[in-house]
């Protein structure tokens, strides 16, 4: 268990408003202290070309540093044949559809049909060729199949 009452206070950066935090804190109570909703991720800025950071929200220590930036992001929960799959991106490409529906084993490739539906009013339904990508929504599904040519 962190012990926050030992820690000191750093002023950090959270959706661009100065917050006062205890040093060490915990990913969840950064999210109570920035009131981040259930359906939004934390990510701590990463500097360069690196993956910014996705904290936690839970009890496992988190350092900060003075002047840290933080943001929020919502997340969507999609569906690709039937398994659910949540994702912080408001778009999706086909590799990435791709991607998840082989999971960990197979590769990647442009022998798939991707059907879509239940989107946005934007893209309600179609069809996802390779190099496109398309915007998505809570409960959007799509349906991955191999186009039976090699």
């Amino acid at each position: 268990m962190l012990d926050i009452a030992a820690a000191h206070i750093v002023r950090i950066h959270i959706n661009r408003v100065a917050i006062e935090s205890p040093n060490p804190t915990t990913g969840e109570a950064l999210y109570a202290l920035a009131e981040i909703q259930r359906r939004e991720k934390l990510y701590r800025e990463v500097p360069g070309d690196g993956e910014d950071e996705r904290i936690q929200r839970d009890g496992t220590p988190i350092h900060l540093t003075r002047d840290q930036h933080f943001y929020s992001q919502k997340v969507f929960d999609i569906f690709v044949n039937g398994d659910e799959h949540e994702i912080d991106t408001n778009k999706i490409t086909y590799a990435r559809v791709v991607d998840l529906y082989l999971g960990q084993g197979g590769q990647p490739s442009n022998e798939y049909l991707v059907k879509y539906s239940h989107g946005p009013v934007e893209n309600q339904s179609g069809t996802l060729a390779p190099g496109q990508k398309v915007k998505v929504k809570d409960g959007m599904r799509f349906r991955v199949a191999g186009t039976g040519e090699s």
